[in-house]
């Protein structure tokens, strides 16, 4: 392939990324479901012939290492190179390389004159998949529990979508039939966008331009890691961190990490983590490497690092077992694997602060807080799924963010708006920040969220999975520890704890209360500026007790009044 120049590089390299960014615009502009076009979760990507990633859209960080994985499952199964334009390839198994069922990954073949040159992908979760459960199933002790389960799907797309069998295949076995089939061809329609625009490109630049600028994007990323990698001391760093439980019992779950670094190469290795377990917590490969891809990308270029194949290659090894809940062998229940990738990234941060401290956060609520409700009224059935934010953990030079999702999922907040007009069946009453909830610090943590529902109807069932009930998100350096999760019902003027994992049914006149946790804190408290606590007191993000306990800030003192009033 030719040298491409710079300023030629810089055109195409940016192009490419703004591909697959419009791609995934593209595919939230086009959903059916809130939770692909309010709640942005999914993810969109180019890749090359032989399924390397080009340019990835930054969506969901947790989706980081689906493209490739999947592909590489695809190309055993079927000889790629005789791929057809009409054709497609479709999956969600997670013990194929894809993440949870939920999780439909799409690819589309793009060819330029004739030949094969990319593929245009793009992933979504979508709102009901079926098995036990209008939401999560978090009774299912295996994957056939959570639902339709999709092998690697090479087909035609005029023949076997509309009236053919795969579409049809998938509607009978999901609840929301329209809204599913109709978020899949806002699939296809962010695929066939990425297929335009690239032919754009290679009809203005040239095939061996466009294409051998791409390998190039690919090399300047893998440089770019080698030079952070190599900045870090060499040795071995150890950290781990735990899911609170599987939903059944109580024991924690391990995530044991070791981080090798050694010139501009670095391993990760998983061993000691616990094994594999009864519930859906259990983390399919993909996923956990994924989540390891995820804490490297943050730590190393702090998300300024172009996401493509040459990102991963100065990881060595992810060495995770087989048979432990991070590479469980088939069929156990893998919907909530989020719990346990979260939990990889948090251990892979401890493991890095010992070394470059500057570099990484401290705990947040780190999880997927997922809160699915099922009705089935008149018009059919309505199945709302949403993830809840909370508090993340702070920096040597931040406070953490309030209400948003954990780093490695990343989607966004729905408006109580667009709730209320999709799910008639309940009413917002209270979407708020949740006072005191922050881990005290010099860098205070973000705090977490409370959300309340009130049940309009019968028969509504809620089915949820999230974490930080039991054990609090770690502070960094003297920081503390933010507040814990927590979800209740009150009903009949009594208040009824639930468990983080679980389904329970819902009657009208009910409120559902969520309270997620906030985020650890970094460095002492006493070494946070007096003006910050007294306005954060004023603006009721801490609570008089949390000032005067951990900030040594008296509430209505003559000192926290002078504050305030600078501060004003």
């Amino acid at each position: 392939m030719p040298t491409v120049d710079q300023a030629t590089f810089n055109i195409i390299s940016h192009g490419l990324h703004g591909i697959a960014q419009e791609m995934g615009e593209k595919l939230v502009r086009s959903a059916y479901s809130t939770i692909i076009r309010e709640a942005r979760d999914c993810s969109t990507s180019l890749l090359d012939r032989q399924g390397r990633i080009i340019a990835q859209a930054q969506f969901c960080p947790i989706h980081m290492n689906s493209f490739g994985k999947v592909f590489e499952a695809f190309a055993k199964r079927y000889d790629l190179s005789t791929i057809r334009p009409n054709e497609a390839l479709i999956t969600n198994d997670p013990y194929s390389g894809a993440q949870h069922l939920n999780d439909i990954i799409l690819f589309t073949p793009v060819f330029y004159r004739g030949r094969l040159v990319a593929f245009a992908a793009a992933l979504g979760h979508h709102i009901d998949i079926g098995g036990g459960a209008a939401g999560p199933n978090a009774g299912a002790s295996d994957v056939y529990s959570e639902g339709l389960r999709i092998p690697l799907c090479r087909f035609d797309v005029e023949r076997d979508l509309g009236g053919g069998l795969l579409e049809q295949f998938i509607r009978i076995n999901v609840r929301t039939p329209d809204q599913v089939m109709g978020d899949i061809h806002a699939q296809f329609a962010s695929a066939r966008t990425g297929e335009v625009r690239l032919i754009e490109m290679l009809d203005r630049f040239g095939e061996e331009t466009v294409l051998g600028a791409a390998a190039e994007l690919q090399d300047y990323s893998e440089r770019r890691a080698r030079e952070a990698i190599k900045a870090i001391p060499d040795g071995v760093y150890e950290g781990e961190d735990f899911v609170d439980d599987n939903g059944f019992t109580q024991e924690p779950l391990r995530v044991a990490v070791k981080v090798t670094v050694s010139g501009d190469m670095m391993e990760i290795d998983l061993s000691g983590s616990s094994p594999q377990t009864k519930g859906i917590i259990n983390s399919p490969l993909a996923s956990t490497i994924s989540a390891a891809y995820g804490a490297l990308a943050l730590l190393l270029g702090g998300g300024h690092i172009p996401v493509n194949d040459g990102l991963y290659r100065p990881i060595r090894n992810i060495e995770v077992p087989y048979g432990s809940f991070l590479n469980p062998s088939q069929p156990v229940a893998v919907r909530a694997r989020n719990s346990a990738c979260h939990r990889v990234y948090n251990a892979i941060m401890l493991a890095m602060s010992q070394v470059v401290p500057g570099q990484v956060l401290a705990s947040g609520h780190d999880t997927t807080n997922a809160i699915g409700m099922g009705h089935m009224g008149p018009d059919g059935y309505r199945v709302y799924m949403e993830v809840v934010g909370g508090g993340w953990g702070a920096s040597a030079d931040a406070d953490g963010a309030d209400v948003v999702d954990g780093y490695v999922g990343n989607c966004s907040n729905v408006p109580v708006e667009s709730l209320e007009a999709d799910y008639p069946f309940m009413r917002v009453e209270e979407y708020a920040l949740r006072r005191g909830s922050a881990g005290s610090g010099t860098k205070r943590g973000g705090l977490g969220a409370r959300r309340t529902y009130r049940i309009l109807e019968d028969g509504v069932s809620f089915n949820c999975y999230s974490d930080r009930f039991r054990i609090a998100p770690w502070g960094l350096l003297g920081g503390e520890p933010g507040a814990m999760s927590r979800f209740s019902v009150e009903r009949d003027g009594k208040v009824v704890a639930l468990a983080s994992k679980g389904n329970t049914p819902l009657r009208r006149g009910d409120l559902l209360i969520i309270e997620t946790a906030g985020g650890g804190g970094y460095g002492p408290p006493q070494d946070r500026a007096r003006e910050t606590v007294a306005r954060d007191l004023h603006e009721g993000l801490i609570t008089a007790e949390q000032a005067a306990r951990a900030y040594q800030l008296e509430a209505g003192s003559q000192r926290a009044s002078e504050l305030t009033q600078a501060e004003s």
